[in-house]
């Protein structure tokens, strides 16, 4: 199972860190997800969209 948001689909996204000597190295910003429970269902969540569904109960 990939690393993705399971409600908006939010996956990895890259960049490039740049160290003191400027060399370029890419990386990969990983999605903060959760396990939580939406309609009865355990699914990974990104923290933003189980804010969201918080809010709106």
């Amino acid at each position: 199972m990939p690393r993705q948001c399971a409600i908006c689909g939010k996956t990895y996204s890259r960049t490039i860190k740049r160290s003191h000597s400027m060399r370029a190295s890419i990386v990969r910003l990983k999605p903060n997800l959760q396990y939580s429970v939406f309609n009865g269902k355990r699914v990974k969540a990104c923290t933003r969209c189980i804010k969201s569904k918080s809010k709106t109960k």
